[in-house]
């Protein structure tokens, strides 16, 4: 599987695009993914593993990229050569500050030499950041890296919550698309505090 890091462009524009539809289509939804940490325990990384009858569908990784704060959302989504990713949707909150959402950035601008391009959009709903990648183009069948710097962070919140949902696609006679979701949680304190 080609790897290339994904740093989505602020200059490619979102847009909704109907695909071509197949005669069949199946379609099931994981919810119950198993949250493991990093192997390197200087990485704050955490990483949703999905799996349908012992076969890996896809692994999502988030890193906070704690110093001490939230500094970046690096974000990994790896799946089998045989499936495409569709979308990804990504809500980062901050819990326990004033209830407004982080901010974030796309690094970027990037995009590979073929078309499509990805199409990526970012929002703010309610007291959450959102993340929508549209269309992952021609990065669809690869291992994808999202790098979002946080330019600002909630002062007083000392936990993020990431809630992902990704929809991938295994093309054959009958399409076989996968709704993957799942949260990941990160708690941290700021040396000061665990001083007083």
């Amino acid at each position: 599987m080609r790897r290339r890091a994904f740093l989505a462009s602020a200059l490619t524009v979102a847009s909704n695009t109907a695909a071509g539809c197949s005669a069949v289509e199946s379609r099931t939804e994981h919810s119950d993914p198993t949250v493991k940490p990093d192997d390197n325990p200087q990485d704050d990384g955490k990483y949703l593993q999905f799996r349908e009858d012992d076969t890996d569908l896809a692994t999502v990784g988030v890193d906070p990229r704690l110093a001490p704060l939230p500094d970046h959302f690096h974000t990994s989504i790896s799946h089998p050569e045989d499936t495409e990713l569709q979308s990804l949707t990504q809500r980062f909150v901050a819990l326990g500050g004033d209830g407004t959402p982080p901010q974030i950035s796309l690094q970027g601008p990037f995009m590979g030499d073929h078309e499509p391009h990805p199409s990526v959009s970012l929002s703010r709903k309610g007291t959450a950041a959102v993340v929508d990648v549209h269309r992952f183009g021609e990065l669809a069948d690869e291992t994808v890296f999202i790098d979002l710097p946080v330019t600002r962070w909630p002062e007083s919140a000392r936990q993020l919550v990431v809630e992902s949902t990704v929809e991938l696609v295994k093309p054959g006679l009958t399409d076989q698309t996968h709704i993957l979701e799942g949260q990941l949680e990160f708690e941290f304190t700021v040396e000061n505090e665990t001083d007083e």
